[in-house]
Order: C-alpha cells, then structure tokens, then sequence
C-alpha cells in the first residue's frame, strides 16, 4: 500500500467513543469502484465530506478505489485504524471483526442487520455482543446506517451527497430511516451529531449520550428510542444531563403491544413499561414527545440555549386573522399568552398607529407606508424587553418565492439581536413554502416552525423545560432498617404470595411509617373486642383471602358507631364474603394518598 496517501495515525483519545465517533483514522472494509453499491457509497461518503483523517481501504480484488489504495485485507495495514467499517454482509460479519480485534482496531461500525448464526452456534448478534463486551470494543450498529460527526467533517455512512451544516442538535436513532428522514430533510435544523445506533450491539443509547453530554458543541440531545438496554445507566445519563443543564428531548415508541412487537422484530428491543418511562423521564427533567415532528421543533427551539424567564408567549405578527387564531388555539396546546402590563401597552401604543390595538398576540400591519417595518421592529424590541414575556414569536407573509417586504425580512434576520430572550419565526401554514427562508435564518440563528399547533407545542415544552428545572429534587435516603425487620419483610414478599392488608401495614409500621391501628378478626366476639379497644367509631373491612378491591364487593363499613351496628355489619359480611374482618378506627377527613409499586423489567422497583 502507499504510504504517503495511506498512513494510519494511533489516535491519542480522552473518552471511550472518541475512536468510534471521532476517528483520526478509518479502514473500510467491502470499498467496490462499482457506483450505486454499498461498497462505493461508504468511500463516496468519507471522500465527500470532507473529512482529513487517512481512509484506508480493503478489498482483495482492487489496488485502488476512487484514488486511494485499497489492501487485500485489514492484515495489510501499516498500523491499526481507530475504526473499521464493516461494509459486508452478515456471512463475512464475524472474520471482519474478529480480524479487527485481532490487529489493534479500537472500534467497529456494523450496517448489516447481522441476521443467521455466528460459528459458536449463537445467533450474530448474541455473539458479537458478548465479544464486543469482553473486548471493551465500541461498536455502531448493526442494522443502522452509521453517523455523521459534522463538526468534524466525518461522515461513516453509506449516504452520499449529504449537505448538512453543523449545529447544535445531536440526534440518536434506533432507526436507521428516522437517523436519515430527520437528519437529512429540512435545512432549518442544525446537528451536531447523527447518530443510527441500531441494534446496539456494543454501544447502547446511554453511552452515546455521555459521550454527547462531553462534546462543547451539544446544546440539546434528542432521541429516537425503542428501548433503553441498559436502563440504570440511562438514568445516570439523564442525571448527568440534568446536572449539566442539557436538555433531552425523547420520542419513545412502543407504547402498544403492536408497536412493542414491531420493536422486537425491528433491533431486538423489549420496549418495557410504558408508564415507567414516563416517570423515569420526568423524574430527571427529559421531555417526552408523541411524533417526530414535535422531537425536532422542540429540539430547535432548546437548541438556542437561552432559558425562558417567568411569564408567557408574545407574538407579533401582520395578520388579524391569524392573530385571532392563535389566541384560540393556545389555550388548547397548554400555551399561556402573555397579558401585557400598563407600561408594555403605553410603550407600544405610542409606536403603533392608532388604529391598531396593543394586546397580545399585536397586529402590528398598520397602512403600507414608508414607517410599515418600524412599526414591527419597535414592537418586537418592546416586547423583548417586557418582563412579563417569556418567549417572543414573528409572523408575517413571507415564501421563498415571495416577500412583500424586504425591511420586515430583515428585521426577521435580525430577531436575535432585537431580544435576549428565546424567540422565533413561525407560519400558521404547516406546509408553507420557506425551506430556503429557513436555512437562512438558521444561519442567523433564528429557529422557524410551520403550522400554528406546531410552534405551539415546541413553545408548550419549552416551558415544561422551564418548569422542571425550577422544581427542587431531594435526594432520598435509604430508611436505615434492623437487619431482623429487613428479613421479616424478606420473608413475607416471598414470589407469588399475596400480601394481606394487615401484613402491608405491618411491614410500614416496622420500618417507621405511620399507620392507623388495626386488628384482624375471625369471630364476632373478636371484632366486638377489637372495636372496644380502639374506640368508636370504626371502620370494618372484609380481611379474607383474594379479595383486592374490597369497596367492589361491599366489604368496607365507615363510622360503625356503637355494638349493635358493628354486629349487624359483621352478620352481613359473615355471609356475604366470609367470617374475617379488619377492625380500625375511623379518622377524620384529610389528604388520601394512593401508593403502588410495580418491578418493571427495564428499570425494576417503580413507585406510584
């Protein structure tokens, strides 16, 4: 091989993923000259890019592909890449990267789907998984379609031609087709990374996140989930997040059974509760969303880094229908509008013309004269100011093909200097024609959604963003429990035992919770007994065996006020359900809390 054009550099890294996701040096294995074959797209897409680490590439029918030199195999090379890129399919799959292994590579990317069975008789990916683990090998798919580390013009995919400029978005998909569709799209939305993590075969979704979370570039991390493999350390990834100000934006499928078979069937996920996801999200101040569109306009309008004070949403804009729109649609998207004090309306009605009406959402499309755009302009900067504004939107008739007002497109291009706080540019049109418009503000980093409800949403969780960073989260401590309580409670959550009501509320009171009293009765005389002692009134319940919700079956009696009204109830519950019954005293009116815990396979013990 050459040399001079082929050199391969041992890449001094401070994280695990830096060989994978910032190599200094790639070996592709599978390069064709063949064009419209994979092999001739993965070195068309390092080639394209721009990328200035040394390619190598390895075939045993060609000495050159596109201009560079190509080895008979990995053995060849002069020193071990940071990366090898394994263009083959899933029969050639296990030599690949056991080869990779075996000469020093540092990390392995898998697009095949790595479907049959490896020569130990485990299925590919059970062993690739197991060898990857034991080699401490990080490894990009399989089944995906590689990454793009736009910063740094490295592009490890099989897409050609990709015109994306860098930002602050970093995109992790389990879909390879989410990984293109969202990434490759719009030019509005600007990455940092793009990231197809498939099947996740040595790098799961938590890892890539710590890798994020320590790149400058990241502002705000968004994630295409089927599942998190390693729940535990999805959470510390989440808390690091958290602890860093990051915002994480999460699109979860596999909500239902169909959706949760299709995940199986797709990377081998087991999608977990649905509900625990949820909590788990919340708990550490990530978003959820439902659609891939809500993922990147909320993703957009974090990605400015600037944190909304108290307040609401402002909009200028030049249409009174459109105005009259927003403010019926914003109340059903959870989205408060901004009511302006006196200050912000003397301010505002001394720059507009005295037919329009300072409220918010403004009208600021006074008659088409020469002070037209001032108009606009004086208001956004008013507005901006106003403290009792969180948030700042700009509307007004604009196209790619049409603009009615060169000043007003500029004061839209100057949004950002006009405001300190988050602001944007919207269409009420969800298919308005402005994909070049919005290229151009991003490049002046002015975020653009189309459609009223989609803005609305972003806006709505940017807030929610807003809102839980503001809440205080307290660290809580194991209760310190008695070994022998700690086994008596051991002892009576044995699987498949059903706990009784008398054994729940003596496990709290041994570990210090208080309890009402309680008496558990087989016999008339028993409950009789029991009331006297804790004192009317009391409550009855019905204590037998496999009956969960008693109130459904009329096995609970409230303020039983004396004997003869404790017998007549303990004589209906004899026959109706059975002979034992709780005895507790009745308490007065307060606050009622509903606990359940559930194990959840992903995340284990889930408090409701």
């Amino acid at each position: 091989m050459d040399a001079q054009s082929n050199k391969i550099s041992k890449a001094v890294t401070g994280h695990r993923l830096d060989p994978l996701l910032n190599p200094k040096s790639i070996a592709i294995v599978g390069a064709s000259p063949r064009k419209g074959t994979l092999g001739n797209m993965m070195v068309r897409a390092i080639l394209d890019c721009g990328y200035e680490g040394s390619v190598c590439l390895v075939n045993p029918k060609y000495d050159e592909i596109e201009g560079l030199a190509c080895v008979s195999s990995l053995e060849e090379l002069d020193a071990p890449p940071d990366l090898v890129v394994a263009g083959t399919n899933h029969t050639r799959i296990e030599q690949v990267f056991e080869t990779a292994a075996r000469i020093g590579a540092r990390a392995v990317t898998i697009y095949d789907g790595c479907f049959g069975d490896a020569s130990t008789g485990e299925t590919l990916v059970e062993y690739l998984r197991r060898r990857a683990a034991e080699l401490d090998m990080p490894v990009c798919g399989g089944n995906g379609m590689g990454f793009l580390n736009i910063h740094a013009s490295c592009h490890v995919t099989f897409y050609e031609n990709i015109d994306v400029k860098p930002g602050g978005i970093a995109l992790i998909a389990h879909s390879g087709s989410v990984f293109t569709v969202l990434g490759m799209n719009d030019p509005r939305y600007r990455f940092s990374f793009l990231i197809s993590a498939g099947q996740e075969i040595g790098t799961s979704v938590d890892q890539y996140m710590d890798y994020l979370l320590e790149q400058p570039e990241t502002r705000v991390i968004a994630i295409f989930m089927e599942t998190a493999r390693r729940p535990q350390a999805f959470m510390q990834a989440l808390k690091k997040a958290q602890d860093r100000d990051i915002p994480v934006v999460v699109c979860k499928v596999g909500r239902t059974e169909v959706s949760a078979a299709f995940a199986r069937s797709h990377s081998g996920a087991l999608s977990g509760n649905d509900a625990a996801y949820d909590a788990v999200l919340e708990h550490y101040g990530a978003l959820r969303v439902d659609t891939v569109d809500q993922l990147l306009n909320t993703a957009l309008l974090l990605e400015q880094g600037r944190m909304p004070g108290e307040g609401g949403l402002a909009t200028v804009t030049d249409s009174g229908g459109l105005r009259e729109l927003l403010a019926d649609r914003a109340p059903a998207r959870g989205v408060t509008l901004t009511k302006f004090t006196d200050e912000t309306r003397e301010a505002l009605r001394a720059v507009m013309p005295g037919e329009l009406v300072p409220e918010n959402p403004v009208d600021a499309a006074g008659q088409f004269v020469d002070s037209f755009a001032r108009v606009f302009e004086d208001a956004i900067e008013i507005v901006g100011r106003a403290p009792e504004v969180a948030v700042l939107g700009f509307e007004f008739d604009v196209r790619d093909d049409y603009v009615y007002s060169s000043e007003l497109l500029d004061v839209a291009l100057r949004l950002r200097q006009l405001t300190t706080k988050p602001a944007f540019f919207y269409s009420s049109l969800g298919n308005a024609h402005n994909r070049d418009l919005a290229s151009r503000l991003a490049d002046e980093g002015v975020p653009v959604f189309n459609g009223l409800d989609e803005m609305l949403g972003a806006v709505a969780n940017l807030f929610r963003w807003r809102n839980m960073q503001t809440l205080q989260r307290n660290d809580y401590e194991d209760l310190a429990l008695q070994e022998n309580v700690v086994a008596d409670v051991v002892a009576q959550l044995q699987p498949g035992q059903v706990l009784s009501e008398s054994a729940g509320l003596s496990i709290l009171r041994s570990a210090g919770v208080p309890v009402p009293g309680f008496t558990r009765a087989g016999t008339l005389d028993d409950a009789l007994t029991a009331a006297e002692r804790h004192g009317f009134p009391v409550v009855l319940k019905t204590a037998e065996d496999g009956v969960a919700h008693k109130t459904d079956v009329g096995g609970v009696r409230l303020g039983i006020r004396d004997a003869g009204e404790l017998e007549d109830a303990y004589r209906e519950f004899e026959t109706a359900l059975g002979p034992n019954v709780l005895v507790q005293p009745m308490l007065a009116k307060g606050v009622e809390l509903a606990f359940g815990c559930v194990n959840d396979p992903d995340f284990g013990s889930v408090v409701m």
